[in-house]
């Protein structure tokens, strides 16, 4: 199927030609690998780039780009554009932790460089409805004073949701825009362009500025056969290429992968396959997200005469959006939540979408697997298909959940032998593609690790880019560029740190407290509790000792004689120096259990120590 790929570059002239569009003037000086249709030219010559501004003008005039997230890690994407004195924000993501970040439910994009200069804030443009490039908006808009929001139809419906929540909708100002429609904010000219990924209405953004435009890829692939949706709007990005493009900020997840991502036909095929051949019930986990994979599933439902029942409050929410505006089709009756009703239903009658597909151990299918789920019970015979690939660091806990399902009796499809699973994210023969269509001067390889990032410039390189027009970037750090369109990243360089989202709150210092968990999961804490004289700071009796995860059995009565005995000689020695500043003498007695517990128990406890005045 994807031969097809290469027949449109083809194509794509022919269409640009029949709108009218003046078709490109062939130049002979073609570099390695721009071949197919297109304007044979050298990469980077821009006919038709727009009137730059002339050197000597304002100083503040200028045009520079530069992320606050989402350069160094898959998620918590935040991208800025500064357009002379305009500041346009390019998503709001969140991040989810990594294990070893104990307790934490994400991370956002650190805004702390705008601080002081939200009243220059044109826009935030939001790419499509996924968390990594939505989630964090309840936390964020308040703090940039409520920009106006510009994104699809189904992306701005996400959106609003997440402000509901917070109770936040009535102070933002949400709007909804076509593809292809121009919308002129400030001194830009903002343009939303149809790509494919997983979930619908997703968009790459163009920004006209006045020295040059910048595309802005968002996540995308490009699926020729995709469901429920049209394809990527190949031949306005073509139409975008002839005119000029100065940047392309583009997608690197998949960038070590060669050739093209699988079509969602494919997986659609699959599960239809599995859902007909069921004997019993069918237990199908996936993303939330996959909005267009959801779809497929009712399908294949209706056709082999199954309900479908919603597990996860989540999966309720977003179908509930997607059903409400149309993204999501099936007659009325057919998708219900799941209640305990659906037992009196045959087993070849029943199919369950639930969340979990990833192994969380509240989500719904690992709930089910450990019997602990409120409506719903392994059968013997039940087919459980997990539509999903374990993202990075999850594949111990999707396993703990396939065994559990096994262990009760039941037939689980995973996508290690089956295709049931594809990426949003386009491998190198879709980069490739994209970066023919748009040919910008300049590439900013974004939303990845760094590895990622660096495969994707090494790609870009066969097609010919220098050195020069090649950008890798981390949060924080600034592209610059001057009036004749020549980009050199800044000295400056913007705090980028981590920001947690712990329960409720943020918390500006989120390493300080992943450290301090991570020691107390390793080595336990210790509390010392001592109780001294107001005006002296003399001690009233020995201190009170209180640990946990650092003491067992036996030797608790030791360590805990000994811990007294030396944070009362540390005490006592700090004072009898003259200290008399709780800080002082608190830092004295850790110091000193410090060293303690490092020579008698190889272990560096956390240690709090802590001053009662009587």
């Amino acid at each position: 199927m994807y031969s097809f790929l290469y027949s449109i570059q083809n194509m794509i002239p022919d269409q640009r030609k029949a709108e009218g569009a003046t078709p490109p003037q062939e130049n002979r000086n073609q570099r390695p690998g721009n071949a197919g249709g297109f304007e044979r030219r050298p990469v980077g010559q821009q006919p038709g780039q727009q009137q730059v501004a002339k050197a000597g003008q304002n100083p503040k005039q200028h045009l520079r780009v530069y992320p606050l997230g989402g350069f160094e890690q898959v998620g918590r994407n935040c991208f800025v554009i500064e357009v002379d004195n305009d500041i346009y924000i390019i998503d709001l993501g969140l991040q989810f932790p990594d294990e070893d970040m104990l307790g934490i439910d994400y991370l956002i994009p650190d805004i702390s460089s705008l601080r002081g200069r939200e009243n220059r804030i044109k826009a935030v443009l939001f790419t499509h409805g996924h968390l990594d490039h939505i989630g964090a908006v309840q936390h964020l808009l308040p703090a940039l004073h409520f920009p106006p929001c510009y994104g699809t139809r189904l992306t701005m419906a996400f959106v609003r949701k997440r402000l509901e929540e917070e109770k936040l909708t009535s102070k933002a100002q949400l709007k909804t825009v076509q593809f292809r429609e121009k919308i002129r904010i400030g001194k830009v000219e903002v343009e939303f362009l149809r790509v494919t990924h997983s979930i619908p209405d997703s968009a790459a953004i163009a920004l006209h500025t006045p020295y040059g435009t910048i595309v802005h890829t968002g996540d995308f692939k490009f699926d020729l056969t995709p469901m429920n949706e049209p394809p990527a709007d190949f031949p306005r990005l073509a139409e975008l290429g002839d005119k000029g493009v100065l940047a392309i900020i583009a997608d690197s997840t998949n960038a070590l992968k060669p050739g093209h991502s699988k079509s969602e036909k494919e997986i659609s095929e699959t599960l239809r396959s599995l859902i007909r051949e069921a004997k019993g019930r069918v237990i199908i986990s996936t993303f939330s997200s996959l909005l267009n994979r959801i779809e497929q599933i009712v399908e294949h439902a209706k056709e082999f005469n199954r309900k479908v029942f919603i597990a996860g409050r989540s999966m309720e929410t977003n179908v509930d959006i997607a059903q409400n505006l149309g993204y999501l089709r099936a007659p009325r009756g057919l998708i219900r939540q799941v209640n305990p009703a659906m037992e009196k239903l045959p087993d070849r009658e029943v199919l369950i979408i639930t969340t979990g597909s990833q192994g969380e151990e509240m989500a719904g299918l690992a709930r089910i697997g450990l019997g602990t789920h409120r409506h719903i019970a392994v059968k013997k015979g039940d087919t459980v298909i997990l539509s999903s690939n374990p993202i990075l660091g999850n594949e111990r806990a999707v396993a703990k959940v396939v065994n559990n399902l096994s262990v009760k009796g039941a037939i689980v499809k995973t996508n290690q032998e089956l295709a049931l699973h594809t990426t949003g994210h386009g491998f190198q023969g879709d980069l490739l593609l994209m970066h023919r269509l748009v040919r910008a001067k300049h590439v900013i390889p974004e939303h990845g690790e760094p590895h990622m990032k660096a495969a994707h410039a090494e790609l870009v390189r066969g097609i010919g880019y220098q050195e020069n027009q090649l950008h890798l970037l981390l949060n924080g750090e600034i592209l610059e560029f001057d009036t004749q369109g020549n980009a050199r990243k800044s000295k400056q360089k913007l705090q980028a740190n981590d920001v947690i989202i712990d329960g409720r709150g943020a918390a500006g210092e989120g390493q300080r407290v992943l450290n301090d968990r991570k020691i107390m999961s390793s080595s336990g804490a210790i509390i010392v509790i001592f109780r001294v004289y107001a005006e002296s700071k003399r001690l009233v009796g020995d201190p009170d000792v209180l640990s946990r995860g650092l003491i067992y059995g036996s030797e608790q009565q030791e360590i805990t004689r000994e811990v007294v005995q030396t944070a009362r000689k540390a005490y006592d020695e700090e004072l009898n120096r003259g200290e008399k500043e709780r800080k002082g003498l608190k830092r004295a007695v850790t110091g000193a259990l410090y060293r303690y517990f490092d020579r008698k128990l190889d272990r560096e406890p956390m240690v709090i120590p802590i001053l009662v005045e009587v």
